[in-house]
């Protein structure tokens, strides 16, 4: 099979699998990327990246940042990383089946080099292969000001899949423009703190097609795990929370005050084990941390059941950036009058706005 038809065939598996992009990079636009973005690691002798994007509907957004509801975000998770499972296999087979060449299906999240992260206690984590850092080599977009590839037609909130090759596959143009607007709802829709909302990253480059791509400067990445898997999450003003009851502020401990380590303890003791805490919060954390244990076996989000996955909680950073600006202030307007989430004592989740 020529290569220009195996082309043309890989896209229409990604296609009618519901992604709405597909792109393809090359390891030379990637040879001077940080070491998640080499391809090799995964694949010896591999030449192309195959990445398609499942993008967010905007009703499940607005649900889930007014806080109406997450259940229809939270299958729109399971469905992408579900599919981009499932076509990374299907066209890892395809073409190990009508060509020469190998394959390396790319697990969608949840892989690491190193075995899944402590987010107590780890500050960087590298994937196998950084979809983002393909995704930017495949000419679907750059990276905006969070970190996350943004996207010309959607923005940054979608979910990625991809496969590795060793066929030379003519890659896609690299995108011409960032489409990030520096608008940085990104850090302000964020209530950890991680991620600077005024300084760049400068420390370690991201260089991908001989092109910096340019994002804000990281803080420990601890802070972002916790917020993200839910265990704790309000503004700075105290007035709105992520989906989570727990009511600490992070971006009030500054990022020099997270190097203690005597700090974290002490928030994770409170969180799950005093007894101060009301008994109902202790078990909903012991839940998150319980979803969070079995996405660190199975190694894969894609083979986690739904029911037993207590995500999204947070996200926001990625989510918000939808591609129509004006959507997208709506959406934090939402956010920031969404209220704080509360549990009631049979273990029910619902919100109280703070005027």
């Amino acid at each position: 099979m020529e290569l220009t038809e195996l082309k043309e065939k890989i896209k229409k598996i990604a296609l009618d699998s519901g992604a709405k992009l597909v792109g393809f990079g090359s390891q030379e636009r990637l040879k001077n990327a940080p070491p998640s973005g080499d391809m090799n690691y995964c694949l010896p002798s591999s030449q192309c990246c195959i990445i398609f994007a499942y993008p967010n509907s905007l009703t499940a957004l607005e649900n889930y940042f007014s806080k109406k509801e997450r259940l229809s975000l939270k299958k729109e998770l399971h469905f992408a990383y579900s599919n981009a499972w499932k076509t990374s296999q299907t066209i890892a087979e395809f073409i190990e089946n009508n060509t020469e060449f190998k394959t390396f299906p790319v697990v969608p999240n949840f892989k690491y080099r190193e075995g899944f992260p402590n987010i107590f206690k780890v500050d960087v984590a590298y994937p196998d292969f950084s979809l983002r850092y393909g995704a930017v080599a495949a000419g679907l977009g750059h990276l905006g000001w969070s970190g996350n590839l943004v996207t010309k037609e959607y923005g940054g909130s979608l979910f990625l899949g991809g496969v590795l090759t060793t066929a030379p596959i003519e890659p896609d143009p690299m995108a011409k423009e960032n489409n990030c607007n520096g608008c940085k709802l990104c850090i302000k829709s964020c209530t950890s703190g991680y991620a600077s909302i005024d300084e760049k990253e400068t420390a370690q480059p991201v260089i991908i097609g001989d092109q910096i791509e340019i994002y804000s400067k990281r803080g420990a990445y601890s802070k972002c795990g916790i917020s993200c898997l839910g265990l704790t999450g309000l503004s700075e003003d105290s007035k709105w929370t992520i989906w989570s009851p727990n009511h600490v502020s992070l971006k009030k401990i500054s990022n020099e005050e997270w190097k203690d380590v005597d700090i974290r303890r002490k928030l994770m003791y409170d969180l799950v084990s005093n007894k101060e805490t009301p008994e109902k919060i202790r078990n909903f954390n012991k839940k998150l941390i319980k979803s969070s244990s079995l996405l660190a076996r199975k190694k894969n989000v894609a083979l986690v059941p739904a029911e037993k996955h207590f995500g999204p909680r947070c996200g926001n950073c990625a989510f918000i950036c939808v591609a129509d600006p004006l959507e997208r202030a709506k959406l934090f307007k939402m956010l920031k009058n969404s209220g704080k989430m509360y549990i009631d004592d049979e273990g029910k989740e619902f919100t109280k706005k703070i005027t």
